[in-house]
């Protein structure tokens, strides 16, 4: 059994020395070139993936950086709304609580300084559009306001606040186009 295993591996050695002897010089040459070119490529492509991990880190640290101030404005955009929505309510029940003129010196007292139109010509709405437009910001949230018809600081601030909120110019006035959204913020939120 030695023996043949013996001749088996002498035979396998004689096999790999002949066909090493009968394989050209140059073919072994540009075995080695071919190496020593993928080994360069290999050592390239290690840098270049190590370079990526290091850009795909500072883009990992970058994203968290860029959503935690997306929270951050996100938080301040509520508290901003909550705060609009207080300083509304708190004119709303200033408004509420100042007591009102008596019928005899109303005339006098509640000449509007035109705060309040309702059209590009400059006309001023009735009583009966600032009660509704009373009435519509306060079922909106925007602060509970007397629905008597009478333009006050309150109902400005709230309108403002309705204003800001519509995206519409910030004016306090009770435009026909601010009016217009009252109408339909205030029929869009009845059930």
């Amino acid at each position: 059994m030695m023996n043949r295993l013996t001749i088996a591996i002498a035979a396998a050695g004689w096999a790999l020395y002949g066909f090493s002897a009968l394989m050209p010089r140059s073919s072994n040459a540009d075995a080695q070139a071919e190496i020593a070119r993928l080994h360069q490529a290999a050592q390239a492509a290690g840098t270049e993936h190590d370079a990526l991990v290091a850009q795909l880190e500072l883009f990992k640290e970058a994203n968290q950086d860029l959503q935690h101030l997306q929270n951050r404005i996100a938080a301040a955009t509520q508290e901003l709304k909550h705060l609009e929505y207080l300083r509304s309510r708190i004119s709303g029940e200033i408004d509420v609580m100042r007591p009102q003129p008596s019928r005899g010196s109303s005339q006098a007292l509640s000449a509007p300084e035109h705060p309040v139109s309702s059209d590009a010509a400059g006309a001023v709405p009735s009583k009966e559009e600032v009660g509704y437009a009373q009435q519509a910001l306060t079922a909106l949230g925007f602060g509970p306001l007397k629905a008597d018809g009478v333009f006050g600081p309150g109902t400005r601030r709230s309108i403002e606040a309705f204003q800001q909120s519509r995206g519409l110019p910030v004016t306090g006035n009770l435009e026909a186009g601010t009016l217009r959204a009252l109408r339909n913020s205030h029929t869009a939120a009845q059930p």
